[in-house]
């Protein structure tokens, strides 16, 4: 079995059960949010209600990467990956902003709050969420399991920020811990969304992938030949992992017949992109 194979089988498994852990505990904490009265809770509930989707999300893609190129399909399916991760870094900028909202409504109208059960449930999803992040911490790291642990990793600190509002308001009585904490949990969740979002929107726009450079390989390719002109340079990627680039170039060589052959073995040995990704057009 090839070895992209087994990496994919093995995440898979991976988020099977980090799925099911974040969907049990989130019904938990949404429902012991509204008995207990604390937005942090709830709020968590929600966040890690949309974790599962997420993680479901990746899941999916994770399986369809692992599908055959077809003749419709001529690439694959591998770009399921950074489209699953996009996804997921919105409902990192969407959920907090909701969660801020109605933050700022419960510090002009503040509600009762039991803390006793805020920590009880906070703790057991400090636990939940703990174990979690250890299960997509073995998964091999792509921009989609990347996105699933930035979701995991924000619910882990605000079942931390839970935790320590309840004791704040149980023994001090500081209820604006609370909706505080909550604002302070959003703004940080949202600052990581956004860098997801940012990194899987430029491989769907066929931008230039992180750590590669057009003038770096325009560089490589005339260091192969004095008299050749570089007409044209293209960059992308399926996924962080799957990177292409096809290049243009004229030459004043009238025998020309292994210079394809020449440039695309110099950018393989020099830049990290397969031999079978890089295609050369001699004019």
């Amino acid at each position: 079995m090839p070895e992209d194979t087994l990496k994919y089988k093995k995440n898979k498994t991976l988020f099977i059960w980090a799925a099911s852990l974040t969907l049990f505990f989130a019904f938990i904490e949404i429902l012991y949010g509204f008995i207990s009265g604390s937005l942090m809770m709830m709020g968590d509930g929600v966040h890690m209600g949309s974790d599962a989707i997420s993680l479901i999300l990746s899941l999916i893609a994770t399986i369809m990467a692992t599908k055959a190129a077809t003749k419709n399909k001529t690439f694959g399916f591998k770009r399921f990956e950074p489209i699953a991760a996009f996804i997921n870094g919105l409902t990192l900028l969407i959920i907090p902003i909701f969660i801020i909202t109605e933050a700022i409504s419960r510090m002009v109208n503040p509600i009762e709050i039991f803390p006793n059960q805020m920590l009880v449930v906070g703790t057991i999803g400090l636990v939940i969420n703990g174990i979690v992040g250890y299960i997509l911490s073995k998964a091999n790291s792509n921009l989609n399991v990347k996105s699933a642990m930035l979701h995991v990793l924000a619910d882990l600190f605000t079942s931390v920020s839970v935790v320590i509002a309840a004791l704040g308001i149980k023994y001090f009585g500081l209820t604006w811990l609370d909706p505080i904490g909550s604002i302070i949990t959003s703004i940080i969740i949202i600052v990581g969304g956004l860098k997801i979002t940012k990194e899987a929107f430029n491989i769907l726009m066929e931008g230039t992938p992180n750590g590669y450079s057009v003038t770096t390989i325009e560089q490589v390719v005339k260091d192969v030949e004095n008299n050749l002109t570089v007409k044209d340079i293209k960059v992308w990627c399926t996924n962080e992992s799957e990177v292409f680039t096809m290049i243009q170039v004229i030459s004043a060589m009238e025998n020309d017949s292994n210079l394809q052959q020449t440039i695309r073995e110099k950018i393989s040995d020099t830049i990290n992109i397969p031999l079978k990704n890089i295609y050369v057009n001699v004019n």
